[in-house]
Protein backbone atom coordinates (compact mmCIF):
# COMPACT_ATOMS: atom_id res chain seq x y z
CA UNK A 1 0.00 0.00 0.00
CA UNK A 2 1.50 3.12 -0.73
CA UNK A 3 -0.33 6.80 0.53
CA UNK A 4 0.06 10.23 -1.24
CA UNK A 5 -0.16 12.39 1.48
CA UNK A 6 -0.86 16.35 0.68
CA UNK A 7 -0.22 18.92 3.42
CA UNK A 8 -2.32 22.24 2.49
CA UNK A 9 -1.48 25.25 4.33
CA UNK A 10 -4.52 27.47 4.45
CA UNK A 11 -5.32 31.28 4.76
CA UNK A 12 -7.77 32.64 7.26
CA UNK A 13 -10.24 33.81 5.46
CA UNK A 14 -10.64 31.17 2.83
CA UNK A 15 -10.30 27.92 5.19
CA UNK A 16 -13.97 27.26 5.06
CA UNK A 17 -14.03 27.73 1.38
CA UNK A 18 -10.91 25.74 1.27
CA UNK A 19 -12.29 23.06 3.32
CA UNK A 20 -15.57 22.53 2.07
CA UNK A 21 -14.23 22.40 -1.79
CA UNK A 22 -12.00 19.73 -0.49
CA UNK A 23 -15.20 17.48 0.70
CA UNK A 24 -17.99 18.23 -1.96
CA UNK A 25 -15.51 18.43 -4.99
CA UNK A 26 -11.98 17.62 -4.40
CA UNK A 27 -12.39 14.58 -2.76
CA UNK A 28 -15.51 13.63 -3.87
CA UNK A 29 -14.21 13.35 -7.36
CA UNK A 30 -10.83 11.89 -6.67
CA UNK A 31 -12.31 9.02 -4.89
CA UNK A 32 -14.30 8.04 -8.33
CA UNK A 33 -11.28 6.74 -9.84
CA UNK A 34 -11.16 2.88 -9.16
CA UNK A 35 -7.59 2.83 -8.58
CA UNK A 36 -7.95 4.55 -4.88
CA UNK A 37 -8.77 1.83 -2.14
CA UNK A 38 -9.14 4.77 0.68
CA UNK A 39 -9.44 8.78 1.13
CA UNK A 40 -9.03 10.73 4.34
CA UNK A 41 -8.69 14.18 5.08
CA UNK A 42 -6.90 15.31 8.71
CA UNK A 43 -7.07 18.61 10.57
CA UNK A 44 -3.01 19.28 11.31
CA UNK A 45 -2.25 20.62 14.70
CA UNK A 46 0.90 22.73 15.28
CA UNK A 47 2.93 23.32 18.92
CA UNK A 48 3.53 26.78 17.06
CA UNK A 49 0.82 29.61 16.69
CA UNK A 50 0.38 30.15 13.02
CA UNK A 51 -1.94 32.32 11.22
CA UNK A 52 -4.18 30.04 9.15
CA UNK A 53 -5.08 26.66 8.94
CA UNK A 54 -3.14 23.36 7.93
CA UNK A 55 -5.17 20.12 6.89
CA UNK A 56 -3.72 16.74 5.37
CA UNK A 57 -5.72 14.87 2.44
CA UNK A 58 -4.13 11.36 1.91
CA UNK A 59 -5.35 8.68 -0.65
CA UNK A 60 -4.21 5.16 -0.60
CA UNK A 61 -3.31 3.48 -3.59
CA UNK A 62 -2.89 -0.24 -3.62
CA UNK A 63 0.80 0.10 -5.38
CA UNK A 64 2.50 2.45 -7.27
CA UNK A 65 1.55 1.87 -10.63
CA UNK A 66 -2.11 2.74 -9.54
CA UNK A 67 -0.85 6.00 -7.96
CA UNK A 68 1.45 7.21 -11.24
CA UNK A 69 -1.79 6.53 -13.21
CA UNK A 70 -4.21 8.52 -11.11
CA UNK A 71 -1.52 10.89 -10.58
CA UNK A 72 -1.04 11.78 -14.44
CA UNK A 73 -4.90 11.89 -14.91
CA UNK A 74 -7.17 12.69 -12.19
CA UNK A 75 -4.53 14.14 -10.01
CA UNK A 76 -3.01 16.72 -12.15
CA UNK A 77 -6.56 17.62 -13.16
CA UNK A 78 -8.20 17.68 -9.57
CA UNK A 79 -4.59 20.15 -8.75
CA UNK A 80 -4.76 22.76 -11.30
CA UNK A 81 -8.46 23.30 -10.50
CA UNK A 82 -7.51 23.11 -6.72
CA UNK A 83 -4.70 26.13 -7.42
CA UNK A 84 -7.09 28.15 -10.06
CA UNK A 85 -9.73 28.52 -7.62
CA UNK A 86 -7.33 29.65 -4.41
CA UNK A 87 -4.55 31.00 -6.05
CA UNK A 88 -2.03 31.98 -3.89
CA UNK A 89 -4.36 31.27 -0.77
CA UNK A 90 -2.69 27.95 -0.42
CA UNK A 91 0.33 26.60 -0.17
CA UNK A 92 1.18 22.65 -0.08
CA UNK A 93 3.61 19.85 -0.22
CA UNK A 94 3.14 16.23 -0.52
CA UNK A 95 4.89 13.11 0.26
CA UNK A 96 4.65 9.54 -0.71
CA UNK A 97 4.13 7.02 2.08
CA UNK A 98 4.93 3.47 1.86
CA UNK A 99 3.40 0.77 4.47
CA UNK A 100 5.56 -1.71 6.36
CA UNK A 101 4.12 -4.76 7.25
CA UNK A 102 4.58 -5.08 11.51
Amino acid sequence: MVTLNTTFHVDEEVHLNFLAYLKQTYISEAKTEKLMSNARLCKVHSHTAEKGHSYSVQFTFNNLDDLESWDKTTGKKLNEELLQHFTDKISGFSTLLEEIEL
